[in-house]
């Protein structure tokens, strides 16, 4: 099949075509972040942020994305009441954050705005979850 000079040129052609385009695939894969997003170039915090970056957004919208930043492992510990977790799913509250659905969800926002002051009162986790159960479990 490959005989003489030209075959072996050929051949060599091929292998390094095959491992150039495998080593690309590769390198092009690492430079996403883990929700399939691109890392920003040279700054470690973006690929360890586990919500959207607040300064995306205004107003109300950006101050419960300033909550979910500032406290995910108090909104991992909550439901969210809206049904993202039957239409997205979603598993928590911080879920809502990880993606642009809160800034669309009046729900979403008014749990995280509502959680921040219960948290800093001293309010355990399932004070919390009873009072935000009481609010938005009717889809208010």
């Amino acid at each position: 099949m490959f005989k003489g000079i030209k075959g072996i040129v050929a051949l060599s052609a091929a292998v390094i075509l095959v491992v150039a385009v495998a080593y690309g695939g590769y390198l092009s894969g690492n430079s996403k972040s883990s929700d399939g997003q691109a890392a920003a170039a040279g700054d470690p915090g973006e690929q360890l942020r586990v919500t959207l970056d607040p300064q995306q957004f205004q107003g109300n919208v950006r101050e419960a994305y300033e909550v979910a930043e500032h406290d995910p492992a108090l909104l991992s510990q909550l439901h969210c009441y809206c049904g993202c977790d039957k239409s997205l799913g979603h598993k928590s509250l911080l879920d809502c954050y990880r993606d642009d659905h809160a800034s669309r969800c009046g729900i979403c926002m008014g749990e995280a705005r509502d959680a921040e002051p219960m948290a800093r009162q001293g309010m355990s986790v399932e004070q919390i979850r009873d009072a935000l159960r009481a609010r938005y479990a009717h889809g208010e």
